[in-house]
């Protein structure tokens, strides 16, 4: 007996992993380091979302691809 799961499942879960990453990575503990913490806070972020975007992008592209 198989299982077969639908294939968008895949940039799904490395969505919901990437951003599961970019929420609960560690920062900086202390007061004095706020700014660079909001920094880095921000830097984290936007790789995220750069990362979740080339994910899906990369299924769109392989979807046309293997469709033709």
């Amino acid at each position: 007996m198989h299982v077969v799961l639908p294939l968008w499942l895949v940039p799904l879960t490395l969505s919901v992993l990437i951003w599961a990453g970019a929420v609960f990575w560690p920062s900086s503990r202390g007061s004095d380091a706020y700014p660079i913490a909001v920094f880095w806070a921000l830097v984290r972020f936007s790789a995220a979302a750069a990362a979740t975007l080339l994910t899906w992008l990369a299924y769109f592209i392989w979807l046309v691809v293997a469709g033709a």
